[in-house]
C-alpha cells in the first residue's frame, strides 16, 4: 500500500492534517500467516521477528525512495505497566528494523500516559474513546517542528491508537506519516 499515495489508508485518518504517507505491508486476515507472525512477535516474545519484519518492509520501501522522505522514525509506545509485563514493545522492534533498512534514525518520542484496557475486543467508537488524550511527548524531545516523522505500529484496525499517538507530534509542528505491518479491511 505504499506504491500509491494517497491511498485507502488515508481515509481512516481524517484527523491527521496533511498526512504525508500512509503505508501497510499487508492486509490482516484471521488465520493468516501474518496473524501468526504478529502473534508470535507480540505474545511469543520473538523480538527478532519484529526487527526482521521491519527490515524486510524497509528494504522494499527503500526501492521506492522512501529512505529520503523521513527525518525520524518513532513508534507507538506501550504504557510502562504493559511494557514491564511484555518486556519489550513490538512496535519498537519493527521501527528498529525499518531504521536499519532505511538508514533513518529511530527515536522514542512519545510516552503513553494512561494504562487502558486492550483494544483487541473493542468496537470502533470504543477504541477512539479509549485512547483519546493518552499519549504525550517525552519532555526532552520537543524539537520536532517541521520534521518528517514516520510513526510505527504493528497492526492497524480502526486507526484510533496511531491517530491519538500522532496528536502530540502534530501539536509541536511535525509532519506525519504512518506505517503498520498489517491493516484490517
Amino acid at each position: 500500500m505504499h506504491k500509491s499515495q494517497p491511498n485507502i489508508l488515508h481515509t481512516k485518518f481524517f484527523e491527521i492534517p496533511n498526512l504525508q504517507y500512509a503505508m501497510a505491508f499487508c492486509w490482516f486476515q484471521k488465520g493468516s500467516v501474518i496473524q501468526k507472525l504478529l502473534h508470535e512477535l507480540k505474545y511469543g516474545g520473538n523480538e527478532e521477528l519484529g526487527v526482521y519484519l521491519g527490515e524486510m518492509y524497509g528494504k522494499e520501501l527503500r526501492e521506492y525512495g522512501f529512505h529520503e522522505k523521513f527525518d525520524i522514525i518513532t513508534s507507538v509506545p506501550l504504557h510502562f505497566i504493559k511494557y514491564r509485563k511484555r518486556g519489550f514493545n513490538q512496535s519498537d522492534k519493527i521501527a528498529e528494523g525499518l531504521s536499519l533498512a532505511l538508514e533513518v534514525p529511530f527515536k522514542k518520542l512519545l510516552k503513553k500516559e494512561v494504562h487502558g484496557k486492550s483494544q483487541t475486543k473493542k468496537h470502533r467508537l470504543e477504541r477512539f474513546a479509549n485512547v483519546e488524550s493518552t499519549f504525550s511527548l517525552l519532555a526532552t524531545k520537543s524539537n520536532i517542528k517541521e520534521k518528517n516523522i514516520l510513526v510505527i505500529d504493528d497492526v492497524l484496525t480502526t486507526g484510533a491508537t496511531i491517530q491519538a499517538a500522532c496528536q502530540p507530534l502534530i501539536e509541536k509542528g511535525a509532519k506525519i506519516s504512518i506505517l503498520t505491518i498489517a491493516v484490517t479491511k
